[in-house]
């Protein structure tokens, strides 16, 4: 350890450590409230199927706040690849990037993502972001779920695009937006939240640097991924040393009744947990194919049950997990493989997980679930809007975890 570092180290109060940890967890939990009680949806209001989520100007995951648990590490892969394919550079205060885009670090088209940056003293401090399940994206279905071919008939694509700039959202993107989907007043509503959610993350954050210094909090933040790294590690070393196998089907693919084969490997090491997917089929033209952020998120779901509830979530402790996914499988599909069932695919993929070490550990692995999302989706004319036409469509989206 160079002396800098050490110095470092040992101006850290434990008290104060505890404050700032915590603080950084409320101020993300707050954006989560924020978004919930600001939604229109029942899908998020009452199922609460978002995410939210602090990351450093060096994209380390610092704080995370989510009420879907498989949402675990869609946005650790999702932000930093969204920010550096857009660059940060072309950033300015009060901007936010919108971006539902599967294949450039994302999920299925219906998680919308919000990122925007924190900006302290004219220069960015770090990002924030809203991962929120929109009740319809468009495409051939309501609630764009259906058995779809490709991407393209799953609903409106969105690239990162800058849709908030300066604070104030951008009136022809956003008209573009809900030009595409059905829900029109549900799907404006819940990405006003989001904004609203940003928004008071960003206050808390700069409040925080405001109370203890940047200087401080960068310290402490440094402290607090390798806390979660030593603390990760020390866990890591409680499971049992050595390699572990099982294998699962999906009953079909949504298009043919051909089972999907899904292959898992867990290695733990000493201080580090890979999961090999391979052997897993081929991607489907079909709806049943994830990407490899949702693959990863139901590894990181996977280990984080393993333990203990009070470890913190942030780099520190995705750093522990390798996932091997073989491009062009389903469970690291690429352009322009229909994904909407994603989700489905990965929590099949967590009974798969807990069935290899069902063995070494059977007093901490639950029983198989149902191992199923249950996706539905429907939708008709509702006649109370009868006096605006962009009303006319309504749907609810619901899934059974």
């Amino acid at each position: 350890m160079i002396a800098s570092e050490l110095s470092a180290r040992l101006r850290v109060d434990p008290i104060r450590f505890e404050v700032i940890r915590n603080s950084l967890i409320a101020a993300v939990d707050e954006m989560g409230v924020a978004l919930q009680k600001s939604a229109y949806s029942s899908n998020i209001k009452t199922r609460a199927d978002f995410s939210c989520m602090f990351f450093d100007k060096n994209l380390r995951a610092v704080a995370q706040a989510f009420t879907q648990p498989i949402h675990l590490g869609g946005l650790f892969h999702m932000v930093p690849v969204v920010i550096r394919s857009y660059g940060a550079e072309k950033l300015e205060p009060g901007d936010g990037i919108l971006t539902n885009y599967p294949f450039l670090g994302g999920v299925h088209l219906n998680d919308v993502t919000l990122i925007s940056p924190v900006y302290y003293q004219g220069e960015i401090y770090g990002y924030l972001a809203s991962l929120a399940h929109h009740v319809d994206v468009g495409g051939g279905a309501p609630a764009s779920i259906g058995a779809f071919r490709e991407i393209y008939q799953e609903g409106i694509i969105i690239p990162p695009v800058k849709i908030v700039k300066a604070g104030v959202l951008d009136d022809d993107i956003f008209r573009f937006f809900l030009a595409n989907v059905r829900a029109k007043y549900e799907t404006s509503g819940d990405l006003r939240a989001q904004l609203a959610a940003n928004k008071l993350g960003h206050r808390r954050i700069v409040e925080l640097i405001e109370r203890y210094g940047a200087e401080t909090i960068d310290i402490y933040v440094d402290e607090l991924i390798e806390y979660t790294a030593r603390r990760t590690r020390q866990e890591i070393a409680k499971l049992p040393q050595g390699t572990y196998q099982s294998e699962g089907y999906l009953d079909d693919d949504g298009i043919t009744d051909e089972p999907i084969k899904l292959c898992g490997k867990i290695t733990i090491e000493k201080d580090s947990v890979l999961i090999d997917l391979t052997g897993t089929s081929p991607q489907r033209r079909a709806p049943m194919n994830s990407t490899y952020a949702q693959t990863f998120s139901s590894c990181a779901y996977f280990l984080k049950c393993l333990m203990d509830p009070d470890l913190p979530v942030n780099s520190g402790f995705y750093q522990a997990i390798r996932v091997i996914a073989p491009e062009g499988t389903v469970c690291n599909a690429i352009h322009p493989a229909a994904v909407v069932g994603g989700w489905e695919v990965t929590i099949r993929w967590i009974d798969i997980f807990f069935q290899a070490l069902s063995e070494a550990i059977p007093d901490r692995i639950c029983a198989g679930g149902k191992a199923m999302q249950c996706h539905a989706g429907f939708g008709g004319f509702d006649p109370r809007a009868h006096k605006n036409p962009g009303h006319y469509y309504c749907f609810l989206e619901t899934l059974a975890g």
